[in-house]
């Protein structure tokens, strides 16, 4: 499972309405960062979870599409977007650091489980499996999900 940072509450309907289903971007600068490697491991059907300025854990999307846009950003790069649709929802929703304490989620780039200067993609791998999430079907675990 993967955290990604939305921390400053991005508008991705607003800056791409051409597309839908957009959740998350990131730019070829960004992605030269290495704290961002993890986002080489996103695929189709992963599971991530967007934190925005809140800090709360609260919608778990399932990756459908990952598309670069071939464009040239303001520093030159390329642009890239994730696409995916909700799957579950943590009800009630977390303090991202109470939650990851609570299951002893260690990471090098989230000190006292926060997210770190210029990191956006944390790749969380089993951490959080059993963290019950409410779907369509009722309650269902991260792994579930995963399946």
């Amino acid at each position: 499972m993967f955290l990604l940072s939305n921390v400053h509450n991005k508008n991705y309907k607003k800056c791409y309405p051409q597309e839908s289903d957009v959740i998350f971007d990131i730019s070829a600068k960004q992605l030269g960062n290495i704290k961002n490697a993890a986002w080489k491991e996103l695929r189709e059907g992963s599971i991530v979870c967007v934190v925005t300025s809140t800090k709360k854990v609260s919608t778990f999307c399932k990756v459908t599409a990952i598309k670069g846009l071939g464009d040239n950003d303001s520093d030159g790069g390329e642009t890239f977007l994730l696409f995916g649709v909700v799957v579950a929802k943590l009800m009630p929703e977390s303090n991202m650091g109470l939650m990851l304490s609570k299951f002893s989620v260690k990471h090098q780039y989230l000190p006292n489980n926060k997210f770190s200067i210029g990191f956006n993609v944390a790749d969380l791998g089993t951490a959080l499996d059993t963290l019950q999430v409410r779907t369509r079907n009722g309650s269902q675990s991260v792994a579930d999900l995963k399946g």
